[in-house]
């Protein structure tokens, strides 16, 4: 196996009074200056790029797909479309205002998983939730309510399931509420009530992973 070409390099700051140990790309123009102070820097050691890890089996049936209800952030589209393909989705929906994947803001944070992640983009997100139940596909929405089942309380996947994730402020859209099989949750053990849409959006869709796996 061929060695891997560093991608990036630890410098630190050669000012005593500042100190900054940091990683910057190789190439970068900034190299060999200290975004602290400015001070020059030196090099301490090569990053090579992370080796990936051999993947897990694909579990043996079951589909899952993704509908981004009016996400109004780029950067969390780009994270989503980016969990979704290490999740292996099938297919994301991206629905009202969500910003479509070849946005040019989705790809500072998809990293390319835009071009891996089949997607398309749909106007009306309740629409939308209804063509995927009428086709056979079971919807769970991601969102906090009184009838909600916590996620880690759920043992087994349908065959064909979209999880639905809503708009950073308002959540879930309550028409596309109304249309889901199951409202599901992830319990929060700390101060705050939610996290981040696109780290919740992560965790389901590896949780759901872990059903299907689990059931193979």
């Amino acid at each position: 196996m061929s060695a891997s070409v560093p991608d990036h390099v630890i410098a630190r700051c050669t000012d005593p009074t500042c100190g900054l140990r940091f990683p910057v790309p190789v190439g970068d123009p900034r190299h060999g200056t200290c975004p602290r102070c400015e001070a020059a820097t030196t090099d301490l050691a090569t990053c090579p790029p992370p080796y990936p890890p051999a993947p897990l089996p694909e579990p043996t049936h079951g589909v899952t797909i993704g509908v981004l209800d009016n996400i109004r952030s780029a950067l969390n589209v780009g994270t989503m479309l980016r969990a979704a393909d290490g999740a292996r989705f099938g297919h994301l929906h991206l629905c009202g205002l969500t910003p479509a994947g070849d946005h040019p803001k989705v790809a500072k944070t998809s990293l390319g998983a835009e071009l891996a992640v089949p997607w398309s983009w749909h106007p009306d997100t309740q629409q939308c939730v209804s063509d995927l139940r009428t086709t056979g596909w079971t919807v769970w929405a991601i969102e906090s309510t009184p009838d909600a089942v916590p996620l880690e309380a759920i043992d087994r996947a349908p065959e064909r399931l979209a999880l639905v994730v809503g708009n950073e402020r308002a959540g879930v859209d309550p028409g596309v509420i109304e249309q889901a099989d199951q409202v599901v949750y992830l319990p929060m053990a700390g101060a705050k009530t939610t996290l981040n849409v696109g780290v919740a959006f992560g965790i389901a869709g590896y949780g759901v992973r872990r059903l299907r796996r689990l059931a193979s």
